[in-house]
């Protein structure tokens, strides 16, 4: 099988035969996504652990590659590739196969990252599965899996030897090799974190995606329905125009004679009644295509990177100094059709605020510095205006100082890790409450 040269989005492959949207589980993901970037980040991710890495497509029956051309597992380690000789007595497949795609799917069923054990290593396995957000439910689509824990955690060279009761003369030169590659504990911890945000733009990219293929298929539906409707109203107007052509032929064959007065008052009144329909007609095809326009007017803007925002958007700054996490919220608010600007601490985005009029401000509550408190507090004082519109993001709900502060102001916020869904409807919430504070 030959991939295009160059993946495009393209949301006719979101339908099935009859035109209508799949449901988020049966979409492919390569509807959504282009499997040539899975590849990358697995090959990149292999190099970086010095181990292996894995994409597993959901798939509860067999290990299911993200390309048909290529192996699910990309393994670097020779460690690894002497543990890929062992196989599994019941599948046939290769221990260390079997135990990331076990793996992989356990993080899809859970929907979180998850650790696992690989052939005889002690959690060794980092698992974060790439979901579907539609309609607040998550839908697994595939997973990576990394093996980036620390050496020790692998293998001693007593379990390796009962691994290999038959010996092989090689596998002692590998574990040597390996443990010399192995990256040390805080190197992993940042393997990991790129793992999972990896994983979480994945998710968040299909799921836009997505929503843009249902809302064009909306639109689709919408000119169909308005195609069925244009048939009916042109039978009934045919109709009614029939009825005048046999009254006025009548008419004419008794001009003159008192019985020309029931059908030509029958004409009038059939006449009357068609124009009346063609005028709805016109009416109802200039409110129903006005819809659609302004309805591909935004699907466009949504889709073309760069293309100008709709009329006056609301505009949000985004304060975080997580850089990853700043920017991926700001992705999703643009697509949304919202101007996002990004602060990565609080003095920053004091110098912003300061300079340009933002509808809504999602601030971090922890931060070094000049955190999401600290802003709020300082704009209760000089600019209550600007304190009203902070709505908080944090990752921290077992302070009792957050806990308190949340309380106290009645701020609205929202828990990290959060869902695509949940990040909008606090937008939509927060700007809905701003605007009635207003009025």
């Amino acid at each position: 099988m030959r991939l295009e040269r160059e993946w495009t989005f393209d949301v006719r492959r979101c339908a099935d035969a009859s035109g209508s949207l799949l449901p988020p589980d049966r979409v492919p993901l390569d509807a959504l996504l282009d499997p040539q970037r899975l590849v990358q980040a697995q090959m990149c991710l292999s190099a970086l652990t010095q181990m292996e890495a894995s994409v597993y497509l959901y798939d509860e029956a067999l290990p299911t590659p993200i390309r048909p051309d290529r192996e699910p597992m990309l393994v670097h380690s020779p460690l690894c590739r002497e543990l890929n000789a062992l196989q599994e007595a019941t599948t046939g497949l290769s221990r260390c196969l079997g135990d990331t795609w076990r793996a992989s799917l356990r993080a899809m069923r859970e929907r979180q990252p998850i650790v696992a054990d690989c052939v005889g290593g002690r959690q060794t396995l980092w698992s974060c599965p790439i979901l579907l957000v539609s309609e607040g439910r998550a839908y697994p689509k595939a997973a990576i899996t990394v093996a980036a824990f620390p050496i020790e955690n692998f293998f001693a060279e007593d379990v390796l030897e009962a691994l290999f009761p038959g010996g092989r003369p090689s596998l002692r030169e590998s574990h040597r090799r390996a443990r010399e590659m192995a990256l040390a504990r805080e190197r992993l911890d940042q393997v990991r974190e790129v793992v999972r945000l990896m994983a979480e733009a994945f998710s968040m990219e299909i799921s836009l995606r997505y929503e843009l293929a249902r809302e064009q298929m909306g639109i689709a539906h919408r000119v169909t329905a308005l195609v069925g409707t244009l048939s009916q109203m042109a039978h009934e107007i045919n109709n009614r125009l029939t009825s005048i052509h046999l009254h006025a032929q009548l008419a004419r064959q008794s001009v003159g004679a008192p019985e020309a007065e029931e059908p030509l008052e029958l004409i009038k009144r059939e006449a009357r009644s068609a124009i009346e329909d063609v005028r709805a007609l016109t009416r109802y095809v200039r409110r129903e295509l006005t819809r659609a326009e302004d309805r591909e007017e935004r699907v466009a803007a949504a889709r073309e990177e760069g293309a100008e925002p709709l009329a006056e958007p609301k505009s949000i700054l985004v304060v975080d100094d997580e850089r990853p996490v700043a920017e991926l919220i700001a992705r999703a608010l643009r697509a949304a059709q919202y101007d996002v600007d990004v602060a990565l601490d609080g003095e920053a985005a004091l110098s912003l605020i300061e300079r340009k009029h933002y509808d809504l401000i999602i601030a971090d509550l922890r931060m070094p510095g000049t955190g999401g408190i600290e802003l709020y507090e300082h704009f209760q004082r000089v600019a209550p205006a600007v304190a009203r519109r902070m709505v908080f993001l944090t990752g921290d709900v077992l302070s009792a100082q957050v806990l308190d502060f949340l309380r106290e102001t009645g701020s609205l916020h929202l828990p990290k890790p959060c869902t695509l869904e949940e990040l909008l409807a606090l937008v939509r919430v927060a700007l809905e409450r701003g605007e009635s504070s207003t009025s």
